[in-house]
């Protein structure tokens, strides 16, 4: 709990796509939401954490672990950090329990601006309710998103961003992949170049690379 009288909290954001990163307007509506529910309840916003495009199914999210950082930086100087729900912390319900105590341990609640818990057993029910909902909800995407996957390969169809060397094609109505006819031919050079043993693996990829064959990055 902050030594004075003014309270002090963390606005943190998250998207789960890269798609809705970009687009943007769920994370402005995310952090607009926050900072009202931050000025409607006496709260001093200390620092604002953006996730973009990160998965929610790991704590190693860059924001995230910037986020813990500064609160147990700034311990007893923080008081909550605010999110439009819980499950922009977490989905994970072993994750989000790890969380919550370790920002306990700094003196931080969780605060959620569209579902309302208190600190009572009731309240702590809820929110482990919340949060048991979340993973039930992604475990449940998951499970769709598997099996319409394997559908897919039943069916016949690449629905996966094609390798280096093809590119993502419909043929006959169905997604597949055909070769790439720029990189196709460097690709099947690249490989016959790694079965004669006469060169390197370093020397073969900046060969290539000089000729093309680079990934999205370059």
């Amino acid at each position: 709990m902050n030594e004075n009288n003014t309270k002090r909290a963390v606005i943190y954001c998250r998207v789960s796509t890269k798609e809705q990163a970009e687009e943007g307007n769920s994370l402005v509506t995310q952090e607009k939401v926050c900072r009202e529910y931050a000025e409607k309840n006496g709260y001093t916003i200390a620092e604002v954490y953006i996730e973009q495009g990160e998965s929610d199914k790991t704590q190693d999210r860059t924001e995230l672990q910037r986020m813990m950082h500064f609160c147990a930086s700034n311990e007893l100087n923080v008081d909550a950090v605010i999110a439009y729900k819980i499950d922009r912390i977490s989905r994970n319900t072993d994750d989000y329990s790890q969380i919550r105590i370790l920002l306990k341990k700094f003196g931080v609640e969780i605060k959620s601006t569209s579902e309302y818990f208190e600190n009572t057993p009731v309240g702590r029910f809820l929110e482990n309710t919340m949060a048991n909902i979340a993973q039930f909800d992604n475990d449940i995407r998951a499970e769709r998103s598997v099996g319409g996957m394997k559908e897919a390969m039943r069916e016949g169809r690449y629905v996966w961003k094609a390798p280096i060397g093809y590119r993502n094609a419909k043929v006959a109505g169905k997604s597949t992949i055909i070769i790439d006819e720029a990189l196709g031919p460097l690709m099947q050079e690249t490989f016959a170049l790694i079965a004669t043993n006469a060169y390197t693996i370093e020397d073969i990829r900046v060969r290539m690379a000089e000729k093309g064959i680079t990934n999205t990055k370059g």
